[in-house]
């Protein structure tokens, strides 16, 4: 039916819908990149959460040729942002039990600010990754969010 997907942009503008207004068609990946650079660095002054940008051959029947695998149109790619990190101390480490049974150790923290939302928590995945990270109480260690979601302990800080 639209021949571009900016045609589809403009008629669903016309219907009254709210349309980002950061939609910017580019003519090639160099100024895809540059578009993508800008946005994350404009990341934090937005009003809502992203983790990157989506990239959208403006071609409808080319996009269409290209096809989709599983739930992914080949014309479309994502560029993921690098997520933000923040250091805190832990105060302790809790054994958390999932509702299978598993036992998961999770990093009890100094409350901190992470993404807009205050980070008590975090996952230490399994007891390896303590042993391996040689976790111990009152250790500073660099927390994120996996896939801006969930918060995981990324490494420990010794301070001697």
């Amino acid at each position: 039916m639209f021949q571009t997907h900016q045609d589809e942009l403009d008629f669903l503008t016309k219907m009254g819908f709210a349309i980002n207004p950061l939609n910017k068609p580019v003519s090639d990946i160099s100024h895809a990149w540059q578009f993508a650079t800008q946005i994350e660095k404009q990341r934090d002054s937005l009003n809502y959460p992203i983790d990157g940008v989506v990239l959208k051959l403006n071609d409808n029947t080319l996009q269409q040729n290209l096809g989709v695998i599983g739930k992914t149109p080949r014309g479309w790619c994502a560029i993921k942002f690098a997520p933000e990190e923040v250091v805190t101390k832990v105060l302790g480490i809790i054994w958390q039990v999932g509702r299978t049974g598993k036992l998961t150790p999770v990093a009890d923290l100094e409350p901190i600010e992470l993404q807009g939302t205050i980070v008590k928590r975090a996952t230490l995945h399994n007891y390896k990754e303590v042993l391996e990270k040689n976790l111990e109480f009152g250790d500073m260690v660099v927390i994120r969010k996996a896939g801006d979601i969930i918060p995981e302990v990324v490494k420990v800080i010794k301070i001697s």
